[in-house]
């Protein structure tokens, strides 16, 4: 009797302990975007401000937060609409990664189109809202609602959204983990403050640019010089701006691996990749021929004397992607 007394207490025991609750999943994160692509808002400054988030099906958890920010004067947020433009083709990356993406929209410039008001002093036509903040305060946000890190923020962005990918690190680079441009050269004449004096904090970067891109010349100028009058700016050139993060980053006297490629020969020209390895490495595109169009190699761009050919080569929001998840955390 004394035997089975204890069998059955110890039958009844381990059936207790089988039934207790994970304490560790009562709480789980719970992502606060649907599925799909949801429109939102954050008030910056007693301004509201839009936000698409693109989270797609079946994620459930969030290690990796991407935000790309649109070229100025053009479509703004619509570059999230499938098919549209070579940037939507990173909801089709999301998918199989499974990260989730966000599209801000830019203040209004003097056209009235959406865009950034990024470092340039000179940038007269351009946007004056308060942009940097609110980038900085979305991204605090994201982290806060996620229970994430900086390490788990990327941003990139292409032609404005470039430059403003570029002033964002000079303000707020400890806020993110790596970075990603499109046609993007640094102001020549930037505002004072952060935007002259920079930052010291290296950030791994991937660039993308072309040898002839007429809006954001490789050899620096006027920026989207369509007029004549400059009043979008000037840069510096390509090799300068690639000078300034080489050093940033610490790869001055590195060499880079180089890699030639050319899998559309009906496009431009061909593709230079050069890796500058290290701790905060530098990955940079060098696109033959093509000019201002984000690389793609399924949403095409028409030849345009305001934009130039587009490289078809590559897959930006794919090359973007395989560059920051090494990162990933």
């Amino acid at each position: 009797m004394t035997r089975f007394y204890l069998f059955a207490v110890a039958i009844i025991i381990l059936g207790c302990k089988k039934d207790t609750p994970n304490t560790t999943n009562l709480n789980p994160i719970v992502i606060p975007y649907q599925e799909g692509l949801s429109t939102n808002y954050i008030t910056v400054n007693n301004i509201t401000r839009k936000y698409l988030v693109y989270r797609p099906t079946g994620l459930t958890t969030v290690k990796s937060v991407v935000t790309v920010l649109h070229g100025g004067g053009g479509a703004g947020i619509t570059i999230a609409d499938s098919g549209t433009h070579p940037l939507s083709v990173f909801r089709d990356v999301a998918d199989t990664a499974k990260f989730l993406l966000v599209y801000p929209e830019g203040s209004l410039d003097a056209q009235g189109n959406p865009g950034w008001n990024d470092c340039r002093s000179d940038d007269i036509s351009g946007s004056q809202g308060d942009d940097l903040p609110f980038i900085k305060l979305l991204v605090d946000s994201l982290k806060a609602k996620l229970q994430l890190t900086s390490s788990n923020m990327f941003l990139t962005g292409t032609s404005n959204g470039a430059l403003m990918t570029f002033s964002y690190s000079f303000l707020y680079p400890e806020s993110i983990r790596a970075i990603a441009v499109s046609s993007g050269n640094l102001p020549l004449n930037p505002d004072s403050g952060p935007c002259s004096t920079g930052s010291t904090l290296p950030l791994p970067i991937m660039i993308t640019h072309g040898t002839l891109d007429p809006a954001m010349p490789a050899d620096g100028g006027c920026v989207a010089n369509i007029g004549g009058a400059c009043n979008r700016g000037k840069v510096i050139s390509q090799s300068q701006t690639i000078q300034y993060w080489l050093q940033r980053n610490g790869l001055s006297n590195t060499n880079p691996s180089i890699t030639s490629f050319d899998v559309n020969t009906n496009d431009a020209g061909n593709v230079e990749k050069r890796i500058y390895n290290g701790s905060y490495p530098l990955a940079y595109f060098v696109l033959n021929g093509a000019g201002h169009a984000v690389p793609s190699k399924t949403v095409f761009s028409n030849t345009t004397v305001v934009s130039g050919a587009q490289n078809r080569d590559i897959e930006y929001a794919t090359e973007v992607w395989m560059f920051f998840r090494q990162f990933q955390h």
